[in-house]
């Protein structure tokens, strides 16, 4: 027998996300358009290139930055702290929720599914509404992130969706190593590297039980549509990483940025 009490509670949920910019939630993110209009800042990624006196640059230059899920594995290495914390992937989240809720930090940007269906609850958070990319999909993403932001797959062109619409026109990208010891390619084929280390300050390897393997294919050809989205707004991306396999945007050294 259907519970009719939840039955309501699902149907209004599936009405707000058709109108999720007139909702509270919606309301308090187009808080956020054009709010750092012409600014610069950093995405950083958690990939073993990641360093935190890199982050300590940042932290003395006072830029503002984008982080995800275990960043916090850097904190006892830098004074930096991370502005903008966005976390979507729901096995990470629930994993990390409770290390989540003990940063301090700015925003923390989480889908509201994850809150809704999944019982994930994040204090403070900035909740919005996730859309799913499909191969072929006319929109590759959002204009208005009120309303919705469009996964790829890779949580940084989430951020970057997000840096977008807050007004920054130079972003740069550092940590974003784009390879893992276990990911999938177009065709769905596991790629298998052992030497190959997946993340900053994570000793342990995803093994072939990990839930959401990473597909490269799909992560490479939504960063040259990030590329495309950017440069018709006029944002500039460059990737500072230090080495990483992702050359979809301009190299730049970081040690040059801020001299």
């Amino acid at each position: 027998m259907i519970n009719p009490i939840k039955s309501l509670k699902s149907r209004k949920q599936a009405y707000q996300l058709k109108k999720f910019e007139k909702t509270r939630y919606g309301k308090k993110l187009s808080l956020f358009r054009d709010i750092y209009d012409g600014q610069v800042c950093f995405l950083i990624g958690n990939g073993p290139s990641l360093k935190p006196e890199d982050l300590t640059v940042l932290h003395n230059n006072n830029i503002k930055s984008f982080a995800s899920n275990r960043i916090y594995n850097t904190y006892d290495k830098t004074p930096w702290r991370t502005d903008f914390l966005v976390s979507e992937d729901e096995y990470v989240l629930e994993e990390i929720k409770d290390n989540i809720n003990e940063m301090v930090c700015e925003y923390k940007f989480i889908p509201i599914h994850l809150k809704w269906y999944k019982n994930i609850n994040i204090k403070n958070a900035i909740y919005f509404n996730q859309s799913f990319y499909k191969a072929g999909d006319s929109r590759k993403f959002s204009e208005d992130i009120a309303h919705d932001i469009v996964c790829r797959g890779t949580v940084i062109t989430t951020c970057a969706q997000i840096a977008i619409y807050m007004g920054f026109k130079k972003i740069y990208l550092i940590g974003v190593d784009h390879s893992f010891s276990r990911m999938t390619d177009k065709n769905g084929n596991l790629i298998i590297n052992n030497n190959v280390k997946d993340h900053y300050g994570v000793e342990k390897n995803a093994d072939e039980n990990t839930k959401g393997i990473f597909n490269v294919d799909n992560a490479t050809q939504a960063f040259m549509d990030l590329k495309e989205f950017a440069n018709a707004k006029g944002v500039e991306i460059y990737n500072a990483t230090r080495g990483g396999k992702l050359e979809v945007f301009p190299r730049v050294n970081f040690d040059t940025i801020f001299k």
